[in-house]
């Protein structure tokens, strides 16, 4: 039995430690890298370590190195004096590989943001979870998603909420979502408005699933979708222009002068009451579209909502209602109303703008649904498919959560949270942004350098100052924080990101890199000794 298994040992020593073997698992790791550097440079880095550098093929390859250089070592042995070089850069090798082994097992690799004077003590790290969170229950679960470059079905399931697909890199698509006909009430259109030099494609919608809204700001130009029953009453002449809605029958009113009763309100504010389905409603149109109550207070419950066109006449604004548009002209003092024939487009008065009707539905309603996308990557910033998305299925209705946007959903009458985004680690300490600074290249806007000055507080042990810039990192307690980024926080001022590494394998990998060198020295100077004849002399 002994015999047996020492002849199967020479037999697989001999096969990792051929130079064959050794030669086909380098041109495997040479083409893998190579492939992994194109991605990087297209794609990004998150997609290269997800189709490449921590696929399961390269680790592969590179396990593949490892068992040549052990065992191209082994079967050398016993060790012989004119191999001691030889023996010391394989040993370097192997160290290294255990060292990069222990880093990617146990590692962290992530980065921490920094808003101004706002502490932080949370690292976000490359890997992605779904939260669902049971508000009603104080509970929380975590899910792990997969770590792949395309998309990957789950088939997982937690108390009737079911994981289907997980996208890691997506972008929104427009889709439409079947509905059944409600009279018009909750339709969607889409219209393109353009003139020479520019061009805009409008989604509006009344629907309240949708993700799209029924109103659009296009630099000075406002567009409001409204329903359809509304356009007759747009269209209709009255001089105080003043138009009355019942949002429950869809019916409108544009009432004439003789049947308004004015009077002055709260503020001096012109209060009219006009007759609507048999009641009398009183509105303050300048302050509000809520009629009032007994109590001269507005009515947040009533169906009923009064709008002044006059409001809208002082600057460009247009009413689209799906196949018909409206508009005030300056020019005629009026309002103008137009019918839009599907593929149809009519001129609009501002800066020869006009506008197309391209798709009008009232059997659906648009929502942006993820679909997958390699991601596109220019100047070293992902620029397109940085979206992650999982599909989730409760209670048999199907929809997407994406990085970053929470959805809440009732289960039965209770709310679930679903979050997406990245795992996280929190120190025992916290980094607040004092200052940040930027320098530019000169005569343009382009940064050339920056760096922080924050703050780390360690409770009861004090806190301390601390200057990141490149080439200067801040370590602490194992970790290092390296200047990454910066971004710009809505308020004015820039936010600093730093990447946060730690590296439990980094001995080991400075030992093996040192004995790397040491033995290709050594080995070098024994060889040339060894080679050389007694009694020749080397000039």
């Amino acid at each position: 039995m002994n015999n047996q298994i020492v002849t199967y040992y020479k037999k697989v020593e001999f096969f990792f430690g051929n130079l064959k073997f050794a030669v086909v698992i380098i041109t495997l790791f040479a083409i893998y890298l190579g492939y992994g550097t194109f991605m990087e440079s297209y794609h990004g880095t998150e997609y290269a370590n997800r189709l490449v550098y921590k696929s399961f093929p390269f680790m592969a390859i590179q396990f593949g190195m490892f068992l040549s250089i052990l065992f191209a070592t082994l079967i050398r042995l016993p060790a012989k004096k004119h191999l001691y070089g030889f023996y010391v850069i394989h040993a370097g090798l192997i160290i290294l590989f255990l060292g990069s082994w222990v880093t990617y097992q146990s590692g962290v690799d992530g980065t921490i943001t920094l808003a101004p004077n706002l502490p932080s003590r949370e690292i976000q790290i490359n890997e992605d979870e779904l939260k669902i969170q049971f508000p009603a229950k104080g509970r929380e679960v975590s899910v792990n998603m997969p770590y792949v470059a395309g998309p990957k079905d789950l088939d997982l399931e937690y108390e009737g909420i079911k994981l289907k697909t997980f996208l890691p890199f997506s972008e929104d698509k427009l889709e439409w979502i079947p509905i059944k006909i409600q009279e018009g009430s909750q339709s969607s259109s889409r219209y393109r408005l353009y003139n020479e030099n520019f061009g805009e494609f409008l989604t509006l919608t009344l629907h309240p699933l949708s993700d799209f809204n029924n109103t659009m700001k296009l630099g000075l130009l406002n567009v409001h979708y409204m329903p359809s029953t509304l356009a007759p009453c747009f269209s209709a002449e009255n001089p105080e222009g003043l138009i009355v809605w019942n949002g429950q029958t869809q019916d409108c009113l544009a009432p004439q002068k003789k049947h308004i009763k004015k009077s002055k309100g709260m503020g001096g504010k012109e209060r009219f009451e006009i007759e609507f389905d048999g009641k009398v409603l009183s509105f303050l149109p300048s302050m509000s579209p809520l009629p009032l109550n007994e109590k001269m207070e507005l009515n947040e419950n009533s169906q009923y909502r009064i709008f002044s066109k006059k409001l809208f006449e002082n600057s460009a604004h247009i009413f689209v209602f799906g196949k018909e548009a409206a508009y005030f002209d300056k020019e005629t003092k009026k309002w103008i109303a137009k019918p839009i024939e599907l593929n149809g487009e009519i001129d609009l008065p501002w800066m020869g703008f006009k506008l197309r009707l391209l798709e009008h539905r009232e059997d659906a309603y648009p929502t942006l649904s993820p679909h997958y996308i390699k991601p596109v990557q220019e100047n070293g910033q992902v620029i397109m498919g940085d979206m992650k998305a999982v599909q989730v299925e409760v209670n048999g209705q199907t929809f997407w959560v994406k990085s970053q946007d929470p959805i809440a959903f009732n289960q039965n009458g209770e709310r679930i949270t679903f979050r997406l985004g990245k795992k996280s680690i929190v120190l025992p300490y916290e980094l607040v942004l004092d200052e940040f600074k930027m320098d530019t290249d000169p005569g343009t806007s382009n940064p050339a350098s920056f760096e922080s000055f924050v703050t780390l507080f360690k409770g009861n042990e004090g806190s301390s100052k601390h200057h990141i810039y490149m080439n200067n990192p801040l370590k602490h307690e194992n970790f290092t924080f390296y200047q990454a980024s910066y971004f710009q926080t809505q308020q004015g001022p820039f936010g600093s990101v730093l990447s946060v590494n730690f590296d439990p394998g980094r001995f080991w990998k400075y030992l093996g890199s040192l004995l790397l060198v040491l033995g290709s020295i050594w080995h070098y100077f024994l060889r040339r000794k060894h080679i050389q004849k007694p009694g020749v002399t080397r000039a």
